[in-house]
């Protein structure tokens, strides 16, 4: 009888665990498909506020186009931008790394709108300036800045306008459905979690009926709990729970028994157990931390690497096959000049890159210098070489100045971290000097200084010498500092990061010399640092002759 009792009990509890646990899977599916929709709207939203930046965009492409700053290409590259973002949005599809499904229905009569306002921009654009271009007038329109060009900017403004007003009213649409569904999501979990909890107050009510026979063992139990070994269950009967009874008193015999040693067991280890757990929380404290430091550096480092330097590789070797006129084919004058503009921004950002790395070597006191002893005429010459190309582009003049005796002189160190120092410091001038008449100049000579109480020792000092804009003298003390930057404002002409400079400190202090701007020099800037004259004892002597 025992027997059928629990068999049904085990199919009523099995029957409630099943409807539980099909409840809480339904409300995950239901809740996930309501949250893939909140994401898909927003997503939406993404895209068609993009509208109004590729709208302004192309009003500005065209402002530029007929004021003779821009060409007829990136007009069209942003009408096909501004184009090709209206259709992911509408028809769905992959942009900007997002996975966009089509607009529901209800959102049509905006897109229809959105692709009226676009068409008329586009038709404007494409019969007053592209026809223009094609027909041959875009020179004669451009040196007549007439009252008709002033009309034809203002209808631009006014498309454009009506172009972004529809977007911003998909956006709203949107950004209203969306609330919405968050709102029904939120009903949705109470909901869920309401059943959830009736179906888990039906299921305690069942068992608590169930427990109801046994209730002279849970009272003892409470007993046994609360510190009091002196009860016992009478048996009644010869089923299961009469054994259970008999079972019970012959455990609280032997806790009675045991529970003498135990106290005397239990007092001996208390005051140890103490000690040891302090010891615990100290060394879980410092295992944390230790855990947390080396954690955070391995995900810095796996990050870097395998986040932007590896696929710098496959990009930049497929740039230059593709510069490569037999490689892949021959390209035209407008490939072959992207092409050239992408592999550059790859190396800019390999540089980038590279001088992340650097800096971080450089906080942690593990910047590599692999020191050789080097002529400096020799080093000199083998960097200029090196920008030569760069100067020949930029029209500036690249001039040396090796001041006897310091052609003959070696210095011991790292030739490809001084080239990289030099490197720096150049391209800087090179972004500051004027467009025609630039001048930059590398000049060395040979120092002596005292450095310390033990004795004197000899340097030489490297110049980089221009004619550019200069340095703000309060922009100086902070000129080594990293990311800083000597433009500050959000229109700066000149890019990156304001880590050159801190490494080439780096790098220079790493090799016991110093670098610092020289405040006299006032027709450009100057920037000077100095490296150690090579021992003449000193291993590793390159031949640079």
């Amino acid at each position: 009888m025992l027997r059928n009792l629990n068999s049904k009990i085990i199919l009523k509890i099995s029957i409630f665990i099943i409807i539980v646990i099909t409840l809480i899977i339904g409300s995950f599916g239901v809740l996930a498909y309501f949250q893939s929709q909140g994401s898909s709207t927003g997503n939406s939203i993404n895209i068609a506020g993009k509208n109004r930046y590729l709208t302004a965009n192309l009003l500005l492409q065209t402002e530029k186009y007929l004021d003779g700053f821009s060409n007829i290409s990136q007009l069209e590259d942003a009408m096909y931008k501004l184009q090709t973002n209206i259709m992911t949005l509408k028809q769905g599809g992959t942009i900007s790394g997002i996975n966009l499904r089509s607009l529901p229905p209800d959102f049509l009569d905006l897109s229809r709108r959105i692709d009226e306002d676009w068409s008329i921009f586009k038709t404007y654009i494409t019969n007053n300036l592209l026809k223009r271009h094609e027909d041959g007038q875009v020179t004669a329109a451009r040196s007549n800045a007439t009252a008709q060009s002033t009309t034809e900017r203002k209808n631009l403004e006014l498309l454009a306008s009506n172009l972004i007003g529809s977007s911003d009213a998909l956006v709203t649409k949107l950004g209203r459905q969306a609330d919405t569904d968050s709102q029904n999501l939120m009903l949705l979990q109470i909901l869920f979690g309401i059943l959830i909890i009736g179906i888990l107050v039906l299921v305690l009510y069942f068992v608590a009926r169930i427990l109801r026979p046994i209730s002279a063992l849970t009272q003892a139990t409470s007993e046994i709990e609360k510190g009091n070994l002196d009860v016992s269950v009478k048996r009644k009967g010869n089923d299961e729970l009469s054994v259970l009874s008999d079972s019970f008193n012959s455990m609280v015999n032997s806790i009675k028994r045991y529970n003498e040693r135990q106290n005397e067991l239990t007092k001996a280890l208390e005051f140890k157990n103490d000690e040891l757990t302090e010891t615990e929380k100290d060394l879980r404290r410092a295992n944390e931390e230790l855990v947390n430091t080396e954690t955070a550096k391995e995900e810095f480092l796996s990050m870097i690497s395998h986040e932007l330097k590896t696929p710098l590789t496959p990009l930049k070797m497929y740039a230059e096959m593709l510069l490569k006129i037999r490689s892949m084919g021959e390209l035209n004058e407008k490939q072959l000049k992207a092409m050239k503009m992408i592999l550059r921004s790859i190396s800019q950002l390999e540089l980038l890159v590279n001088d992340i790395f650097d800096v971080y070597k450089l906080d942690i006191g593990k910047l590599q210098l692999n020191k050789n002893v080097v002529q400096v005429a020799s080093l000199v010459k083998e960097n200029m070489s090196e920008l030569g190309l760069l100067m020949r582009d930029k029209q500036i003049q690249f001039n040396a100045e090796i001041i006897p005796p310091s052609e003959k002189v070696n210095v011991l160190c790292d030739p490809r971290r001084i080239g990289q120092v030099l490197a720096n410091l150049i391209k800087n001038s090179v972004d500051f000097v004027p467009d025609k008449g630039g001048r930059i100049t590398i000049r060395t000579e040979a120092g002596y200084s005292k450095q310390t109480n033990d004795g004197n020792s000899n340097y030489v000092v490297f110049t980089i010498e221009d004619n550019g804009s200069g340095i703000p003298f309060e922009k100086i003390n902070n000129l080594f500092k990293k990311f800083y930057q000597v433009d500050t404002s959000t229109k700066r002409k000149h890019g990156g990061t304001g880590l050159g400079l801190a490494i080439c400190n780096g790098i220079v202090e790493g090799h016991g010399g110093k670098i610092w701007v020289d405040t006299n020099h006032t027709q450009g800037a100057m920037i000077k640092f100095t490296l150690p004259i090579a021992d003449s004892n000193a291993p590793g002597q390159n031949d640079n002759s």
